[in-house]
């Protein structure tokens, strides 16, 4: 792959004296297609030889382009937190989910809130620690998402299930905030029982419906 990509680069050195002006913007933008196709390629193959080679590729290719090291540190951050899931015993509350978009971590309220709280529990923080020292270093947007069931809530905090679940994301964010992770980077969502995961027809469901989800967008600076 890395031999492709040199020759693209050196044809396009040789025919610039020929090409005209226009051609230079398409062939950057042919060149960073590349580059990106390299990138979905290499995440896809996370954990694998093919992936170090991939890396290696485009670390070559173009050593001091930021995107290497933003990439390395997401994929780093994907296989890290699936580690420390497993090892800690966290699979039946916390769930990774890993596109080329997005790495997206699924935890179910019960673990980070009591019943009718936006307060996170004192015994699912030391997750939050790590996750936040991981995602320091970063310059990633990282979004937190309040979810509920439809069931109806009125307690004297909150009057709806959307201020029940606006209130738990800002309990996430809040947490990165305060603890060194740059309020530019941070978003805060509650969308109450309007974006189910599952239907609201049985407990089972219900309770997966209620769920915190923070989104590391990929290959996106502050």
């Amino acid at each position: 792959m890395t031999s492709v990509l040199k020759k693209f680069i050196q044809y396009n050195e040789e025919q610039m004296e020929e090409t005209e002006l226009w051609m230079l913007p398409y062939s950057t933008l042919m060149l960073t297609l590349v580059i990106l196709f390299i990138m979905f390629y290499a995440f896809s193959l996370s954990g694998s030889v093919e992936y170090e080679t991939a890396l290696s590729d485009l670390a070559e290719t173009n050593p001091n382009d930021p995107r290497v090291t933003q990439m390395k540190q997401e994929i780093a951050l994907a296989q890290n937190v699936r580690d420390f899931i497993k090892k800690n015993n966290l699979t039946d509350k916390i769930q990774l989910v890993i596109t080329p978009l997005s790495i997206k971590i699924k935890m179910e309220s019960f673990a980070l809130f009591d019943s009718g709280s936006a307060e996170v529990k004192k015994d699912i923080l030391f997750f939050l620690e790590h996750l936040n020292g991981q995602l320091k270093p970063m310059s990633n947007m990282v979004i937190a998402e309040g979810h509920t069931d439809n069931v109806p809530i009125h307690n004297q905090k909150f009057d709806s299930n959307w201020e029940l679940s606006s209130a738990r994301a800002f309990s996430v964010i809040y947490f990165f905030l305060n603890n060194g992770i740059s309020p530019e980077r941070l978003i805060a969502h509650g969308f109450g029982e309007f974006r189910p995961a599952y239907t609201n027809d049985t407990e089972t469901d219900r309770a997966k419906n209620r769920r915190i989800e923070i989104t590391v967008v990929r290959g996106a600076n502050k």
